[in-house]
């Protein structure tokens, strides 16, 4: 029982540092301000730019590491998939060209952090894609060989299984006949 209790009283003061430590730990040097110049449109490319500025002077940032995220899902899975990375320039733009596969709103992160290191840094918005809400990307199934076609592989088909019955009737035959010969 004694045990239990240590491993009990481990366990809590462990989960109140870390929950006390990720609560304190982030601090905003930045403002940082993600716009599209051009309307989003599915399939169709569109630049997405974001804006640093200095939190303490409002000044553009220069040098600032900008790497772009757009949420996605794959079977069951989901998550944050990178889709382009960037530097900030003199007046602190950093721009990326972006093709959103289907239309409805996207949610986009852009990590960033100084060029010269220190704490990256995040944050979320959502982008509006306008254009029709069919797939982009259509599947097909099987292997897709030039010239050889359905109707190809049917003729084909037929032809082997017309040369296996005929080996068949003639094995017949060659049975028959050898029982009319060993009957007389």
């Amino acid at each position: 029982m004694k045990s239990f209790v240590w491993k009990a009283t481990g366990i809590l003061t462990f989960a109140v540092l870390a929950l006390g430590t990720a609560a304190t730990a982030h601090a905003s040097h930045f403002n940082i301000r993600v716009a599209e110049p051009t309307p989003a449109i599915a399939g169709q490319a569109s630049e997405l730019d974001a804006t640093v500025t200095s939190a303490d002077t409002g000044q553009a940032v220069a040098g600032v590491n900008v790497t772009f995220f757009a949420h996605a899902s794959f079977g069951k899975t989901s998550g944050y998939m990178e889709i382009g990375r960037g530097v900030t320039n003199s007046q602190g733009i950093a721009t990326i060209s972006y093709v959103p596969r289907e239309s409805g709103a996207h949610d986009i992160r852009v990590d960033y952090a100084l060029a010269s290191g220190g704490t990256t840094e995040q944050t979320t918005t959502s982008v509006a894609v306008d254009g029709s809400a069919d797939q982009l990307y259509v599947q097909t199934a099987g292997i897709q060989v030039p010239g050889l076609n359905s109707w190809l592989i049917i003729g084909l088909l037929t032809v082997v299984w017309g040369i296996l019955f005929g080996v068949a009737t003639t094995v017949v035959r060659i049975a028959r006949a050898g029982g009319a010969f060993a009957a007389r």
